[in-house]
């Protein structure tokens, strides 16, 4: 793809052509250079989508859930043998290193291929001890058009974590990609409607949210609104949802604590603890964002993780031998290096990093030098906030209670992370953390066969298992009376 053949907007299993549209560039945050030309939807479009996907949703929903899978299923080995096309793809429009990308897009084949597992096994209830003549059943019905908006974080897990589920309920879908990485999102709705989706079952509207948000997710058709993103993202598409009584499914912020008990295994707790902050150049909402260390192995465990820091390798993340690439944007590096320089203001200490790229072949790219701070008190914004970046507050604990009422402060409730051989302890912390998911002695990505939620200010409902594919359904109740003569002691005249 390159600037000479601009993409347009894909509707109706067609790619529509630019046209008169505005347009906007797909940059590489590693060189600044541009990826690609994008049209930028209009709410016209938008509203043109939502209507394509209404009448495509009818006769989809009709088919039944086992023609649906057949279909995701088809797409999930032609997204597999275009594999290495899409991981390059993912890493020139969002930055991270191409171990990554390829990682990512095996998770996106995945969903298309675990998703349809439930295409048999969801099923209803019906209801037992009614009078001889009565029946009452609990179906699951497709919702209708469902509002994805997804993040550039990870443009194509992300993408499919949604779609999946949402079509195999016997829904329609239509896209908003993020504007920074709308590319993926166009390769994917390519390859499932050459698995066989038929017309408006997808359409993919890229562009700028505030253009196209309110014309989605305001319009007549939509009953269901899938977002990952901020949380102050989620509260204004909750609230534009409000007036049509969409149903909204959020994961939001996150800031997901670390906690390393006494007894913890250092050098395993070291190693998962600099993974789970660095991976995507912590650009992830399971992010390990600051880390609790008991005060009394808190030198051996920042000595530990200083070096693993250290020796990360930041570049492009299509050079050979990288460990970590740019931040998605320039902006996103200058928003940490405020964050960093905030802290080391009120008295923190950068051991490792604590600056960006500022010279070399780098210094064209959004690169921040992954860091570790340590002198961190919980009243820092820092370790309240959401860094979304490669930086990793150490704080101290005296107490595992203590730790842990730390922990649930925070306003987010994502995920958490544990580190301890205490079988007590650890039991102990996976019911007393209110996060939506709890690893011990491991740390993400999140599964699909687990169920991705938030609690508090992470958002609503969530991804994975029959659960998250019960949230793209409704649950209707069905009651029949097949008595003849028909009666009913409770209709009028009442009795004296």
């Amino acid at each position: 793809m390159t600037p000479e053949l601009p993409r347009g907007l894909f509707l109706d299993n067609e790619t529509v052509p630019v046209g008169g549209r505005a347009t906007f560039k797909v940059i590489d945050p590693a060189d600044g250079s541009t990826v690609a030309t994008v049209a930028s939807g209009t709410a016209e479009d938008a509203r043109a989508a939502m209507d394509s996907a209404a009448r495509a949703q009818p006769k989809w929903e009709r088919i039944g859930a086992e023609a649906r899978g057949k279909i995701l299923r088809r797409a999930a080995d032609r997204l597999a043998s275009r594999g290495e096309e899409l991981a390059r793809l993912v890493t020139r429009e969002m930055g991270k290193v191409l171990y990554e990308a390829r990682a990512e897009v095996t998770g996106a084949v995945d969903n298309l291929a675990f998703y349809p597992s439930f295409a048999r096994t969801l099923s209803g209830e019906e209801v037992a001890g009614l009078p001889h003549g009565e029946t009452m059943r609990l179906l699951w019905i497709a919702r209708g058009v469902v509002v994805g908006i997804t993040p550039w974080n990870f443009p194509a897990a992300t993408v499919t974590r949604k779609i999946a589920p949402a079509l195999l309920a016997g829904n329609t879908m239509v896209l908003k990609p993020s504007s920074n990485t709308p590319l993926s999102s166009l390769l994917i709705a390519e390859v499932l409607r050459d698995a066989g989706l038929p017309p408006g079952v997808l359409n993919v509207v890229p562009g700028a949210g505030g253009a196209l948000g309110g014309a989605l997710v305001g319009h007549p058709a939509c009953s269901t609104v899938t977002l990952t993103g901020s949380t102050a993202v989620g509260v204004e598409v909750a609230r534009e949802a409000a007036p049509g009584m969409a149903k909204c499914l959020l994961e939001l912020g996150g800031k997901a604590p670390v906690l390393v008990a006494e007894d913890a295994d250092l050098d395993w707790a070291a190693r998962a603890t600099v993974w789970a902050r660095f991976w995507n150049a912590g650009q992830a909402c399971i992010a390990a964002e600051k880390c609790y260390v008991h005060e009394s192995v808190a030198p051996r465990f920042l000595e530990r993780v200083a070096a693993l820091t250290a020796a990360l390798r930041v570049g492009p993340g299509l050079s050979p031998g990288v460990d970590m690439g740019p931040l998605y944007a320039p902006g996103a590096r200058d928003s940490v290096a405020k964050a960093v320089a905030g802290a080391t203001g009120a008295g923190a200490r950068a051991l490792v990093g604590g600056s960006a790229v500022t010279d070399g072949p780098l210094a064209r790219g959004a690169f921040y030098r992954p860091t570790i701070l340590d002198r961190v008190t919980d009243d820092l914004p820092i370790a309240r906030e959401e860094i979304f970046g490669p930086v990793l507050p150490v704080l101290t604990f005296a107490r595992w209670d203590e730790a842990i009422e730390a922990a649930n402060r925070n306003q987010y409730g994502l995920s958490s992370y544990v580190f301890t051989r205490d079988l007590h302890r650890a039991e102990t912390a996976a019911r007393d953390l209110k996060f939506g998911e709890t690893y011990i002695n491991r740390v993400g990505p999140e599964s699909p066969q687990g169920y991705h939620a938030g609690m508090r200010h992470s958002g609503l409902a969530g991804e994975g298992t029959a659960w998250g594919v019960r949230d793209y359904l409704q649950l209707k109740t069905v009651y029949v009376d097949w008595k003849e003569p028909h009666e009913a002691d409770y209709f009028l005249p009442y009795p004296d």
